[in-house]
């Protein structure tokens, strides 16, 4: 079935449809939303609020139009809203006071920074299964794609994602002390 066909069907409300375009786009969508914002777990909140709004405003489609592009806009205005929302938490809001302040820091003692962070990072994986040691790596350090990764380990792009979110998590509150410089980097 073409894709011009599916767009129909899904505008008359075939739920079948809108499965095959999620099917369809859900990757490509989650790699564009997630180089942005490099956030595993906001990027999928996005991409499902994408396709919820899809859904939602199925018979605004039109079909004379790209369907990709509209998909794109919509996840493109749902990060923005996001984005919105965090500026105006007043936690966010000290915390980006915090960080101006501490911005003042000498270079020497940045360099110590990086240093102790490094090394903190090291012992901090000691912590994660060889897997996740393996994936977290890959995937940041190394800054390969999901599917990459999954395809060089043998591995089903879910778990990719299940692995570095399960390292991620770990690594985050081993590292609670540079927290800032592990958002930062990771």
């Amino acid at each position: 079935m073409s894709n011009s066909e599916l767009i129909l069907k899904l505008k008359a409300g075939s739920y079948k449809a809108f499965e095959t375009l999620y099917d369809e786009y859900f990757d490509l969508l989650y790699g564009y939303v997630f180089g942005m914002i490099r956030s595993h777990a906001q990027a999928r909140e996005i991409v499902q609020d994408t396709f919820i709004k899809v859904w939602l405003h199925r018979s605004k489609i039109d079909p004379e139009l790209s369907f990709k592009a509209w998909l794109f806009k919509i996840a493109k205005n749902q990060l923005i809203n996001d984005i919105k929302k965090n500026f105006a938490d007043p936690v966010f809001e000290d915390y980006m006071i915090h960080c101006e302040n501490n911005q003042l820091v000498a270079q020497a003692d940045l360099e110590f920074d990086m240093e102790l962070f490094r090394i903190a990072l090291q012992k901090a994986k000691h912590k994660l299964s060889p897997r996740q040691v393996q994936v977290f790596e890959m995937c940041k350090e190394e800054a390969l794609s999901a599917p990459e990764v999954a395809e060089r380990l043998k591995i089903s792009e879910a778990s990719v994602y299940n692995y570095l979110s399960q390292a991620l998590s770990v690594l985050r509150n081993e590292m609670k002390e540079l927290s800032f410089m592990f958002l930062l980097f990771f």
